[in-house]
């Protein structure tokens, strides 16, 4: 499922951690609820996981 759904997700934006909080204060003024969902981490591998309530899946 990982691969096809964006499970409910409308936008996703890939920022600096730094950048974070104000990205989601902005957007809460406009009634958008906004929260972190995950990092991007550097591997020399070509690889995806993702940890959830459901899991451990590696792509």
């Amino acid at each position: 499922m990982y691969k096809v759904f964006n499970c409910g997700h409308r936008m996703e934006l890939y920022v600096e951690s730094e950048f974070a909080d104000e990205i989601i204060s902005i957007s809460n003024s406009f009634n958008i609820d906004a929260k972190i969902i995950g990092k991007v981490v550097g591997s020399d591998e070509k690889k995806l996981t993702i940890k959830s309530e459901f899991g451990e899946f590696n792509y």
